[in-house]
């Protein structure tokens, strides 16, 4: 069996934190539930890996809310603070600052951890 490299790890682990986060059934800022428009949108850039998988960065928002939370990051903060409470969202903007680096066993096993949510 071919050996999984940390880019296909992280394809999957994406996939799986969509499955959970959209499994949540409606938009967290307008609560609309139509299921084939919810999309899995990051607070902080999945560019910063060490926020990539976690689920308290990541919410669940229509096409609709995502499309408006790009084009007004300044109003979607203020909702973000207003939904997760001050504290949260202060704690997942510090730890945007720190800078994580993945290895294979890792992702490996918050891929296995993912699958289990149901």
């Amino acid at each position: 069996m071919k050996k999984p490299t940390k880019t296909s790890l992280r394809n999957k682990l994406d996939k799986e934190c969509s499955r959970i986060v959209r499994a949540r059934g409606a938009c967290q800022f307008c609560g609309k539930a139509d299921y084939s428009h919810l999309q899995c949108c990051h607070i902080i850039s999945r560019s910063h890996l060490g926020l990539r998988f976690r689920l308290d960065n990541l919410l669940c928002l229509c096409d609709g809310c995502h499309f408006k939370a790009h084009k007004d990051p300044l109003d979607f903060a203020d909702r973000v603070k207003e939904l997760l409470g001050e504290g949260l969202y202060t704690e997942i903007r510090l730890a945007s600052r720190s800078i994580t680096k993945w290895t294979v066993p890792e992702l490996q096993e918050l891929l296995d951890a993912m699958r289990r949510i149901e």
